[in-house]
């Protein structure tokens, strides 16, 4: 969470498969309203997510499907302005994320669809990598995944700009 002067900023992430199934996309500047949960993140994993995981070091999530929000623990919402996405991008090994491997690229609108596998380089910057690394970087060669190896588009962190959040935001 960050301070603006508009009141504080929020960062949450949406997954790609809420938004795919059940979500409408956004942007930047639009009014949004969404059901948040709080989840764990693996130990290896805390430092590539410490943007976005709220003061208990839980993952502040989106939940749209099928009503879940309000039935499980831990439910929340947030309301305000969109004030930036971007796409988070990581790499899995078979069907495990590789610990530490997260990129991101800003958008001005959410994707409806996310890609697995990103093809080309995604444009992002490393975080968690190293900054400034990009997707392409060291990864894939001659446009050929590694075997086993693969970037896939997760999902967006937001950042919103607070008008009214409950408990946890």
């Amino acid at each position: 969470m960050t301070d603006t002067g508009a009141g504080r900023t929020v960062r949450v992430f949406h997954r790609g498969w809420e938004m795919e199934c059940c979500g409408t996309p956004f942007s930047v500047g639009d009014e949004v309203a969404w059901p948040l949960v709080f989840e764990s993140v693996p130990e290896a994993d805390a430092a590539v997510w410490a943007d976005c995981l709220d003061e208990r070091g839980l993952l502040r999530a989106v939940t749209l499907h099928g009503g879940a929000a309000d039935k499980r623990s831990g439910a929340s919402r947030i309301a305000g302005r969109v004030r930036s996405i971007q796409v988070v991008v990581v790499g899995y090994r078979g069907a495990e994320p590789v610990p530490g491997e997260r990129w991101l690229r800003s958008v001005e609108r959410c994707p409806k669809w996310f890609a697995d596998p990103v093809e080309g380089d995604g444009g992002g910057v490393g975080a968690g990598t190293g900054a400034g690394a990009d997707l392409g970087a060291g990864k894939r060669g001659g446009g050929r995944e590694r075997r086993g190896y693969r970037r896939v588009e997760s999902g967006v962190l937001v950042d919103v700009d607070v008008a009214d959040a409950e408990r946890g935001a």
